[in-house]
């Protein structure tokens, strides 16, 4: 998994951990978007971010959750995808990756997630796809 590149303080956070607490944030967001802060509805009930409806307006706050769910979903298959490649690798008797500058695919998934957040305060150059 792609680390956080190292700074003059030390190492920096890690891609994912940069991208779940972005996402949080998103989450947090949309949550005070929903009636009552996202705690209950008119009738006491929280509201769903995996209503089964579709969402037409990219601001309403149940669609931002559901794509906050999906984002988190895309770094675990970004895990998995990465131990798929680590694993080929060892059958083929291959090299190390991090030597030749090719990226593992789950490596390239999290950096094309991240792409969303360039010019964060926290993102990292290196993170760029």
């Amino acid at each position: 998994m792609p680390e956080g590149s190292r700074s003059e303080d030390g190492p920096s956070m890690t891609l994912a951990t940069f991208l779940l607490e972005r996402i949080a944030e998103s989450e947090a967001a949309a949550r005070r978007q929903l009636p009552g802060g996202g705690h209950g509805g008119p009738h006491g009930q929280a509201a769903r971010a995996d209503d089964a409806v579709y969402r037409r307006d990219p601001a309403d706050p149940v669609r931002l959750l559901a794509e906050c769910r999906v984002r988190r979903e895309l770094i675990v298959l970004a895990y998995e995808a990465t131990g798929l490649d680590e694993t080929v690798d060892m059958e083929r008797e291959a090299g190390s990756r991090h030597d030749s500058g090719v990226l593992y695919v789950g490596d390239r998934i999290l950096r094309a997630i991240a792409s969303l957040y360039d010019g964060h305060p926290d993102f990292e150059p290196a993170w760029r796809a």
